[in-house]
């Protein structure tokens, strides 16, 4: 086991372009991260990225770089069908966890994943790192306080390059932008809320019952206590807004865009005026690994964990179900 003062010792688990240009500098970059293992699709790729990260193992296999005892930690950003069988094999390693998001693709997988984590002791958190931006974070503190009296109406959308879709990411079962970026739009609305979903409808371009990956994605929701959400996800748009609004009985909250941007703002209108409060764009990934260091001496990030994010695949798999059969699906409460 690691001191309390020791690096974390980190086990990368897919090396695409997440991990090498966002998620292996940010644990580069800290003093309390250390590359101690990285396990690739080939072992030539995994050697690559080694040499440049100065990562101080390579394993050819999920199940060798689980059992090294030299890594207290993995971040798991494989293919989003695979993340089942590799936090199952963290779980059985005894290595904490962080899984890139979607955290799983069924609630029963998620449910297993969490059980497996949990029953090992280990502690297991998912990379919505949005939830760290200084803007989000002073959004859910307004609407927490009250401020905005009772919450009607929350809308957010978040655009993402279009590129041309190869390997796995052509496979609709697990790839769309529902997954790359609309799983962050449905755990940031009951995260900033405080209110789960009850119920969603959606459609999508392309059509996913076509079998085919969405490059847009719309979904409509109602929430616990009947506030009414509005999520957009696109890799078709060349500048979109990228914004979040929350509209309560008292006061409206608008931020500016929250990406593109040189600084984020988070204003709050209300029947006295306007405020403003400005922020520095946040080193998402940077401060993710700082939080989950802080995970690992006890402290308690917001990161969503393990239950958390059983709900957020649940409401994904409504949102898909909805896509499919054309009518608005009701979200089991999930624990």
């Amino acid at each position: 086991m690691r001191g309390a003062e020791s690096p974390v010792r980190w086990g990368i688990v897919g090396l695409g372009w997440v991990a090498a240009d966002f998620v292996a500098p940010a644990m580069i970059k800290s003093p309390g991260s250390r590359l101690a293992a990285c396990l690739g699709s080939s072992l030539e790729k995994g050697r690559v990225f080694a040499e440049r990260f100065g990562v101080e193992r390579v394993h050819s296999s999920l199940e060798a770089l689980m059992h090294d005892p030299g890594v207290d930690a993995v971040y798991i950003a494989l293919p989003n069908a695979l993340h089942h069988a590799a936090v199952l094999a963290a779980a059985r390693g005894q290595k904490h966890v962080l899984c890139e998001k979607p955290f799983a693709l069924s609630v029963a997988h998620a449910r297993e994943m969490v059980a497996a984590c949990h029953d090992a002791g280990v502690i297991l958190r998912v990379g919505h790192q949005l939830r760290l931006d200084a803007a989000i974070v002073r959004a859910r503190e307004i609407v927490s306080s009250g401020r905005l009296g009772r919450l009607a109406a929350f809308s957010i959308e978040r655009a993402s390059g279009l590129g041309a879709r190869t390997s796995w990411r052509q496979d609709f079962v697990q790839s769309g932008v529902i997954f790359d970026v609309g799983v962050h739009l449905l755990d940031l609305i009951a995260w900033v809320s405080g209110q789960r979903f009850v119920e969603v409808s959606a459609f999508t371009h392309p059509d996913r019952q076509r079998r085919e990956p969405d490059d847009t994605v719309t979904v409509l929701g109602r929430l616990a206590d009947d506030c009414h959400a509005v999520a957009r996800a696109t890799r078709e748009v060349a500048s979109a807004e990228n914004n979040l609004i929350v509209e309560g009985s008292e006061a409206t909250l608008i931020t500016s865009a929250l990406r593109f941007a040189m600084e984020h703002m988070v204003r709050v209108r209300d029947r006295a005026g306007t405020t403003e409060e400005r922020f520095p764009v946040s080193p998402a990934y940077e401060l993710e690994i700082l939080a989950f260091e802080g995970e690992l001496r006890g402290e308690r990030s917001p990161l969503p964990d393990g239950q958390d994010s059983l709900g957020t695949v649940a409401v994904t798999q409504a949102v898909l179900q909805a896509i499919d059969e054309r009518r608005s699906i009701a979200v089991p409460a999930v624990a």
